[in-house]
């Protein structure tokens, strides 16, 4: 195995986060995650990245986070590729979870800066690198300041590309410049991902080559064809027609971003596609609520009139 993230394949399309299943107890579903992740095959999704922040890893034990991602790994079976979500603010612990990724058969890693204390911006890239040294598989910058309070700039990812630590980067930020400063400064062959649903469509036509998000896991086949339009078509109409149609969707994930009541949550948006859809997900963990009726039928209403139910 080659521990030059830079050589391997470029990444490209839409890479679905997956949501954890719970059992009526609120312990692990393997059952239910499985079935979320052949609702995201059968859509035609390019790749996963499991147990970001979808996956709700914060209210899982390591040993729960382990068995969720072999669950994954063994039902997709190698027909696309995962790059596990193995964050932690601990580095020994993100090192532990990204070794038991590679040992499972997972293709990369996906990492965001550890979170809570806020470490110094060396001592994040050299998270970032000690990871790397120890795991040797290719990774992926998380970069969600919204979530961490720290962001990895265009300029350090440059960095760590050039020392062959990273090879993509999932920008889950709501300035598009992030976009496009990636691009130029890490150029064609460096992947770059839209991690946020609202800047999905700017991000593409831009340049992004993939989409990692809510829409991804709310409408998969449709996150696909707006992808594809926007990155080998190049339809930009077409393009434009549909995301004027997953609009209304994006704004209910994203209506409570940054209010104090941060109702509804966008994970449980997320979630309550999946319900609706007759997933046996279950409900979030504590303190995680599901979303109200209201906005179950707002849902519902919407995903109906995409033709998704």
């Amino acid at each position: 195995m080659s521990t030059d993230a830079s050589k391997k394949t470029k990444l490209g399309g839409v890479f679905a986060p997956t949501v954890t299943a719970f059992n009526s107890d609120a312990s692990l579903s393997v059952e239910g995650t499985r079935a979320f992740v052949r609702f995201l095959l059968d859509q035609g999704v390019d790749g996963l990245t499991p147990l970001g922040s979808a996956g709700e890893p914060v209210a899982l034990s390591t040993a729960e986070r382990m068995k969720a991602l072999e669950a994954i790994v063994e039902e997709v079976d190698g027909r696309v590729p995962i790059y596990a979500g193995t964050s932690d603010y601990s580095t020994a612990t993100t090192i532990e979870l990204s070794q038991h990724a590679r040992s499972i058969g997972c293709d990369g890693l996906m990492l965001m800066a550890p979170y809570l204390l806020r470490p110094p911006k060396q001592d994040v890239l050299n998270h970032l690198r000690r990871v790397h040294e120890k795991v040797g598989l290719p990774i992926m910058v998380y970069n969600v300041p919204v979530l961490t309070g720290v962001e990895i700039t265009p300029e350090e990812i440059q960095m760590l590309a050039a020392e062959g630590v990273v090879n993509s980067v999932k920008w889950s930020h709501l300035e598009i410049s992030r976009i496009q400063d990636t691009r130029l400064l890490c150029g064609p062959d460096f992947a770059i991902f839209a991690g946020i649903d609202i800047t999905a469509f700017s991000a593409l036509a831009l340049g992004a080559d993939g989409w990692i998000g809510g829409m991804p896991m709310i409408a998969p086949a449709l996150a696909v064809k707006l992808c594809q339009l926007l990155t080998h078509d190049k339809n930009l109409d077409e393009a434009r027609a549909l995301w004027l149609r997953l609009l209304p969707i994006i704004r209910v994930e994203y209506r409570a971003m940054g209010t104090s009541e941060a109702s509804p949550h966008w994970l449980s948006v997320c979630r309550e596609s999946a319900t609706l859809r007759g997933i046996p997900i279950g409900l979030p963990r504590a303190p995680l609520s599901p979303v109200d009726a209201s906005v179950r039928e707002e849902l519902r209403e919407l995903l109906v009139g995409l033709g998704q139910l």
